[in-house]
């Protein structure tokens, strides 16, 4: 009997034990599943936070584009200057409406869309912790980065304001057909980084339109007013 009650014993410790490593192994297979989880959800929120970076580069640009357009209505000596800078205004702020409109779709979230002077910028709907940690520890600095985009935009309109006459219209020509050239930059950045989104490809196309355009009539004005 005694011999029996050992065999028993040694039975059913072998089948705890086993249950035991089962349990240890399934532990470990979900672990090892989280983690995965983890580092896809991660990868998830920093391709986020770099469209919203990407997205606030690009608004910002319009916003310098707007402001020193309108500077330009307002101080420019020669009206054909002047003509120029509400055609660049009007095409900025369609522009800067139509990524708006872009980003309010994809319920995106970005300080420089909707006032300049801000500094912050989110997205909503980043999804678990793992989309949230990846989008958190992207996005650290950029409020630092776009601050100082904002202050050089207004240090440069500073300037620009105490120039008067000729001299004016000549330093907000030059200005812009520099602008242009790194708003092309911007522009080629998107389109290569998001060249399968077809419908922001096509948002950024009719804005790389406009801006070779304006680039070309800048630099075409500002041949005119030197001779």
């Amino acid at each position: 009997m005694g011999k029996t009650n050992w065999k028993t014993r040694a039975v059913t410790a072998a089948v705890v034990t086993g249950l035991m490593g089962f349990a240890a192994h399934a532990d470990e297979s979900q672990s090892k599943q989280e983690q995965e989880q983890m580092k896809q959800g991660k990868a998830v929120g920093e391709a986020a936070a770099k469209r919203v970076q990407y997205v606030g580069k690009l608004a910002v640009f319009n916003n310098r584009q707007i402001e020193m357009a309108k500077l330009a209505e307002e101080q420019a000596s020669d009206p054909r200057v002047k003509e120029f800078a509400t055609k660049l205004r009007q095409d900025h702020e369609k522009s800067q409406e139509t990524l708006r409109t872009w980003a309010q779709t994809k319920k995106m979230q970005v300080s420089a869309l909707s006032d300049s002077s801000q500094t912050s910028e989110d997205a909503t709907g980043t999804g678990g912790s793992g989309v949230q940690q990846g989008y958190k520890e992207k996005m650290k600095g950029s409020g630092e980065k776009l601050g100082k985009a904002i202050d050089t935009k207004n240090e440069e309109l500073s300037k620009l304001r105490e120039k008067q006459g000729p001299e004016f219209d000549k330093a907000f020509l030059t200005r812009i057909t520099q602008d242009q050239k790194k708003g092309m930059e911007i522009l080629k950045e998107g389109r290569k980084e998001y060249k399968n989104d077809a419908g922001f490809l096509a948002l950024l196309s009719d804005t790389e339109t406009t801006v070779s355009s304006n680039e070309t009539q800048a630099k075409e004005l500002e041949k005119q007013i030197k001779k």
